[in-house]
């Protein structure tokens, strides 16, 4: 059973959002981009959320778009955890250590620092104008935005670690710094990192609805929250409040459950020190008996 009271709201958010949208050919006997008999509907028994200015029913759309943002934030995240994890457990292990391996840490470091010295959705846009719009141009682009992140978090915890007992023992063994690297220092600097997974799925969704609302990432008719809040903030003026305000909190609610699943796996017992940290320590002892 679950105890820490942030997991268990953020993964029930999370899981709702997921199985609302999985099943939202059941929920609703509109599709995303069907055509309805009225303009600007107001939210009532038939429409729960009214329709929009293209007479599409907000509710269906609404239930639709996870399947987009969600595609994208995650794919994007794994994809930036993929390339970061290695790239920071290098830059920490060698950095002051030795002539190449230092060379190399310095040079992803000051790659990170070139990546992060321009305003994230700055960043985001030149690269979406740069590769072309598209689910797949979204990915990629969030991708290498959210690297640095992790390469960042990576590293700190190698720093913390890479000078442990343990870490000594076995360059006395014989075993190269690369190994001891992602054999030892890594499982036991993976935790905070994990837990950093869920926290920026929900941020590369929220950058996914950006990019979409200035019409750099998904175009209409697709089904997609940030889509759905361009188009409905015209009819803002008019008093239509319907087409932008569901999909608003839709997306809000979202990006608050992954945040708070990833506090809750922060705060967890055991996130902040690696799972394998006592194994690596009792190896170590091993090593000079």
């Amino acid at each position: 059973m679950i105890s820490n009271a942030k997991i268990r709201w953020g993964l029930t958010i999370v899981v709702v959002i997921a199985l609302s949208t999985i099943l939202a050919p059941v929920l609703t006997p509109f599709g995303p981009e069907q055509i309805t008999d009225e303009v600007l509907a107001s939210p009532g028994f038939d429409q729960l959320f009214g329709t929009d200015r293209r007479a599409m029913d907000v509710f269906t759309r609404t239930l639709y778009a996870p399947r987009v943002d969600l595609t994208i934030g995650v794919l994007a995240t794994l994809i930036a955890f993929v390339i970061g994890v290695p790239l920071g457990t290098v830059a920490g292990m060698f950095e002051d250590r030795g002539r190449l391996g230092g060379f190399a840490s310095q040079i992803i470091m000051r790659g990170m620092d070139v990546m992060q010295a321009f305003p994230v959705f700055v960043f985001a846009l030149a690269l979406v104008a740069v590769l072309g719009t598209g689910a797949l141009n979204l990915v990629l682009g969030l991708a290498f935005v959210n690297t640095p992140v992790f390469v960042r978090q990576i590293r700190t915890g190698v720093l913390v670690l890479r000078d442990e007992a343990f870490v000594e023992a076995a360059l006395i063994a014989g075993w190269s710094r690369l190994r001891i690297a992602f054999r030892h220092v890594l499982p036991n600097a993976l935790g905070p990192a994990a837990s950093l997974v869920s926290v920026m799925i929900g941020f590369s969704i929220l950058l996914t609805a950006g990019l979409s609302f200035v019409g750099a990432g998904v175009r209409v008719p697709t089904a997609e929250w940030g889509v759905m809040i361009a188009e409905g903030s015209a009819q803002l003026p008019t008093g239509q409040w319907w087409p932008s305000l569901f999909p608003g909190l839709s997306l809000a609610l979202t990006v608050f459950g992954f945040s708070l699943l990833g506090e809750g796996l922060r705060e967890a017992p055991g996130a902040t020190s690696g799972a394998r940290f006592s194994r690596s320590r009792r190896w170590a002892l091993r090593s000079f008996s």
